[in-house]
């Protein structure tokens, strides 16, 4: 299997340059409320920020968005997926993609196989998953970008469709991501930043290199 990677909750034009100049597979924009790395529609509009991309995918991330803020941020920055890392049901899953035409990339907190179990009921709809840690009431609603890594043992046990994997992922540990997990893309936030919610160009450049001597 080919590994991919992707950096999510990426703000500044600089980086995405620098993403798409390594050659980066997926881009993340963050609209969730929740998050140090948002940015709103008119931001991402404004800044013109699908214009640094190039051929990379663009990701809209939500958290249990209303039909009109999806419209709203995809057209902001020319999404070619949408994340939906919240609580949404199958039946939403299946509204917003047929709404939408896009893409769906479904993300899931791990904490144990049964959440592996709830996952799979998605398998239909979903065209992706994306696997994190699963929050806690300390995490104060924050879905992802956490810096956490679950047990990727769990997942050991998994026979459904394609994952991402989340989660604490840094150039420390990107090694045992890709060789302990049957994951198609490695989904790296907190693990190119020194400063919460803002990234490091150069350890976007230094991880992306350890990953390609890796894959």
């Amino acid at each position: 299997m080919i590994k991919k990677i992707k950096i999510c909750g990426i703000k500044d034009p600089k980086d995405i340059s620098v993403c798409n100049e390594l050659g980066i597979d997926f881009i993340g924009f963050n609209f969730a409320d929740v998050s140090p790395r948002k940015i709103k529609p008119s931001y991402a509009k404004r800044n013109n920020l699908s214009s640094y991309c190039g051929r990379v995918e663009r990701v809209a991330v939500f958290v249990d968005p209303s039909d009109s803020y999806i419209d709203e941020s995809i057209k902001s920055i020319n999404a070619t997926y949408i994340q939906l890392h919240g609580n949404e049901s199958i039946k939403r899953c299946y509204d917003i993609k047929n709404l939408f035409n896009l893409p769906i990339i479904k993300a899931f907190g791990v904490n144990n196989t049964k959440d592996l179990d709830n996952a799979v009921l998605y398998e239909d709809i979903v065209d992706y998953y994306l696997f994190d840690t699963k929050p806690t009431n300390k995490d104060k609603g924050q879905k992802g970008g956490l810096n956490k890594v679950f047990s990727w043992e769990i997942l050991n046990s998994w026979k459904g469709k394609d994952f991402f994997l989340a989660g604490g992922i840094n150039i420390n540990n990107i090694q045992s991501a890709i060789n302990d997990t049957n994951a198609s893309c490695i989904d790296i936030s907190s693990g190119v930043e020194r400063v919460l919610g803002v990234k490091d160009s150069y350890m976007i450049k230094e991880l992306y290199k350890e990953f390609k001597a890796l894959v």
